[in-house]
């Protein structure tokens, strides 16, 4: 065995090339045998574990750089140090690392990158509470079908797109208008022709006019009507029906304005249970051009006033 340090060194060393050495549980034992090169390594391969490689000198404080993919089967993963993303960034306080459509991970600024049904998707889901305690900002959308959403006094909801709820919404504090402005007492929200709500004094808001046309001879008030006016003009007598509240439920406090524009009378009378109240019995308008006014005061209590005759 002596004389093999004489040998002239092969390079480069292939899989094929074959090595002297002693095989120690061979039969006679420590026999001189041939060895693959490409059978040693695959000793090496079986036996080497990564622990091993960092045991034999790339630590810890060395970069480790993968160019393929990591499996975890089993056990946890334990980060004593700091994390890169994809992009060989730290990630600053309070970013979150955040896959984007490349399925590479990189830090993002809080939630920035990620939707509430991601969020909910991870495990704080929708049977969970979720408690807020900044503003919400709503850019889009927002659908809620059910639950309960309750929000704390001190905080400020912001809606930029419409809010469709299922069910009823409880207002307990106060609320804003689209101009961010607070109503004040006895001002409604009225909508714009674009959707957008503004407190308005009540005096302000225009009244629906409805014609009833020169065919019409009988009507029967709609929601439609409520708080606004009714123009009868047709040239025969006109009769101008109140529907019972289980039919149609104006709501009590409501004003109809009822107008004669053409030459036919017009008669006003209730429907059903309908009471209507009217000084000296005067249902009718008393010429042309005359002006009456009905109020509601009850379920199924009205007043009328106005030019009017038997």
């Amino acid at each position: 065995m002596a004389r093999i340090s004489t040998y002239s060194n092969a390079s480069p060393v292939t899989l094929s090339d074959k090595v002297i050495g002693t095989s120690v549980g061979a039969t006679p034992a420590n026999a001189t045998k041939n060895f693959l090169v490409s059978d040693i390594l695959a000793l090496f391969e079986g036996q080497i574990t990564l622990q091993d490689v960092l045991n034999a000198g790339n630590t810890a404080t060395q970069d480790i750089i993968l160019t393929g993919n990591i499996t975890q089967s089993g056990g946890a993963v334990t980060l004593g140090g700091t994390v890169k993303d994809f992009n060989g960034s730290l990630g600053n306080n309070g970013e979150t690392l955040v896959c984007n459509a490349s399925g590479q991970l990189v830090f993002g600024s809080g939630l920035s990158n990620q939707n509430l049904d991601q969020v909910l998707a991870i495990g704080n889901t929708a049977t969970n509470n979720i408690n807020l305690t900044g503003d919400i900002t709503q850019a889009g959308a927002y659908n809620y079908s059910s639950g309960q959403f309750t929000m704390a006094a001190t905080g400020t909801m912001v809606l930029g797109g419409p809010l469709t709820c299922n069910s009823s919404i409880s207002l307990t504090g106060t609320v804003k208008d689209y101009n961010d402005t607070l109503g004040t007492d006895g001002k409604i929200l009225v909508s714009n022709a674009s959707g957008q709500v503004t407190w308005q004094d009540n005096a302000n808001i225009s009244k629906p006019v409805n014609n009833l046309g020169a065919a019409i001879s009988s009507y029967q008030l709609a929601l439609s009507d409520a708080n606004g006016v009714v123009v009868a003009t047709n040239s025969s007598p006109v009769t101008i029906d109140i529907p019972a509240n289980s039919t149609t439920a104006i709501p009590i406090g409501t004003t109809v304005t009822i107008i004669q524009e053409g030459s036919g009378q017009v008669t006003v009378q209730g429907l059903a249970t309908v009471t209507l109240n009217t000084s000296g019995g005067k249902k009718k308008s008393a010429s042309l051009f005359a002006v009456m006014d009905l109020v509601k005061t009850q379920t199924n209590v009205w007043y009328l006033s106005g030019e009017r005759v038997l």
